[in-house]
């Protein structure tokens, strides 16, 4: 079954722009409340590592596609729904790591440092999928 292919490309790109501003706000409350202390560049360099290279995609996209004279593109809706899913799973993910840094046992910076382990490879896969799902597009 195929959708819209601009539809769907603003639904997807919806969860990731909602959660960036999200964690953007928890991020700067926590900030402006000294829980980074003396490393506030690390905090925020682990929030923008784990969102910039996938909004960078979204975007990039975006601006491309603005010159794309052919608005009748659609794409297979798995492709959508894995892209979809997946992100969603991630940024839940990157939310709940930190949401969870104050109840754990190491410093909260170790504790953020610590989740590149399994969040760096997870959002190979997501960016993997979402580059599929903009690939995939027809006319």
């Amino acid at each position: 079954m195929k959708i819209s292919f601009e539809n769907a490309k603003r639904k997807l790109s919806q969860p990731w722009f909602f959660a960036a501003a999200i964690l953007f706000i928890i991020m700067f409350l926590q900030t402006i409340g000294g829980k980074f202390e003396d490393k506030t560049v690390e905090a925020w360099g682990w929030l923008t590592q784990n969102l910039l290279p996938t909004l960078s995609l979204i975007i990039a996209v975006f601006v491309t596609d603005s010159s794309v004279e052919s608005k009748d593109r659609e794409i297979e809706k798995f492709y959508f729904n894995l892209a979809f899913g997946i992100s969603i799973f991630y940024l839940l993910i990157v939310l709940g790591v930190l949401l969870s840094g104050p109840f754990s046992s190491k410093g909260l910076i170790e504790w953020l440092q610590s989740s590149s382990i399994y969040l760096g490879p997870f959002q190979g896969l997501v960016v993997a999928t979402i580059g599929i799902f903009f690939i995939k597009k027809s006319n």
